[in-house]
């Protein structure tokens, strides 16, 4: 299996924290254009980190992930990564009341339990 090269990887990194910031502004229900303004930059460079055409400074990361209101580390998770879900899961609901961190975990289990039983048919 051949090694991906440096820009191969950066590449990579670039569209995973593009992914995590678009989704962490979209569940706030932020604009491109208002998450660029609140940073204090253009929106097209909101665009371009977004799409992964531009790689954020880790300060740049930190102030992206203040104003989202998720952690560094969600910004950079991949979560195709099976042992990070439950922190990405827990990241999400963590500001939610606790009866609907209740209804998110039952929602889980249920559909858990209805793909199991699927998945034997």
């Amino acid at each position: 299996m051949p090694r991906k090269t440096k820009t191969e990887e950066a590449s990579a990194l670039g569209a995973r924290i593009g992914r995590n910031i678009k989704v962490a502004r979209t569940r706030l229900g932020m604009t491109q254009s208002a998450l660029a303004e609140t940073l204090g930059i253009e929106s097209v460079t909101v665009s371009r980190i977004e799409t992964g055409a531009q790689l954020p400074s880790v300060d740049r990361l930190e102030d992206i992930a203040k104003v989202l209101k998720v952690s560094l580390t969600t910004l950079l998770s991949d979560p195709t990564e099976k042992e990070k879900f439950g922190e990405l899961l827990g990241e999400a609901v963590k500001d939610l009341p606790l009866r609907e961190k209740e209804f998110v975990y039952g929602f889980a289990v249920q559909y858990a339990q209805h793909w199991r039983a699927g998945k034997k048919k």
